[in-house]
């Protein structure tokens, strides 16, 4: 008679602890005045990746200013684009100056549809602070065991994370932004911040 008992308060407590998983999100949020959510502070975010037109480049070589990065896939009707466009609309806001020392990179996690003609038309073409990158798989799979991310350009879409991380200038992986709807002036306040402290 205590079976169904125990079933079902293990089973309250694991509902519990899943509901209460995105309040502490968000409380971390609140209390550090930040709106991604400060996660991995001390990871360091390095790779080997290869432009459009097939040059190679170390991601700890660029160390201008801070940079975006978003993994992703170009036939990707959903978050992909509004994760681009989202980042184009923060650069327009940014001074000129200050455009010149910020960058995006797109990854592609599928490196045969996401040809170099495909990435260059539809991300290096938005901005000059715009860069596709094509990794090798053992590349990839290093830096989403980094970001906690696994997707694939087979993920169902509800998978698909579909997250943007701001790393600092210095590599570090500081905020990592989950809500499809983002708003650009939060974002804008997060980059300032973590500008000015650097």
């Amino acid at each position: 008679m205590k079976k169904p008992s125990v079933f079902i308060s293990t089973a309250l407590i694991i509902v519990l602890a899943l509901l209460l998983l995105p309040a502490v999100a968000y409380l971390n949020q609140v209390i550090s005045g930040s709106y991604g959510i400060q996660t991995h502070q001390n990871t360091a975010i390095d790779f080997t990746w290869q432009d459009i037109n097939g040059t190679q480049h170390q991601f700890s070589d660029w160390k201008k200013g801070p940079s975006y990065l978003f993994l992703g896939f170009l036939s990707c009707s959903q978050i992909c684009p509004i994760r681009t466009h989202q980042v184009k609309l923060l650069m327009e806001k940014l001074t000129e100056t200050e455009r010149q020392n910020i960058q995006f990179l797109f990854v592609t996690v599928d490196p045969q549809n996401d040809t170099p003609d495909i990435r260059q038309q539809m991300i290096d073409s938005q901005s000059a602070q715009f860069f596709s990158a094509e990794l090798t798989p053992k590349q990839l799979e290093k830096l989403q065991w980094q970001l906690a991310e696994k997707s694939t350009a087979t993920s169902d879409i509800n998978l698909h994370s579909g997250n943007l991380y701001l790393i600092s200038p210095t590599g570090q992986l500081k905020q990592t932004y989950t809500q499809q709807q983002l708003i650009i002036d939060r974002l804008l306040t997060d980059l300032n911040t973590m500008m000015s402290s650097n």
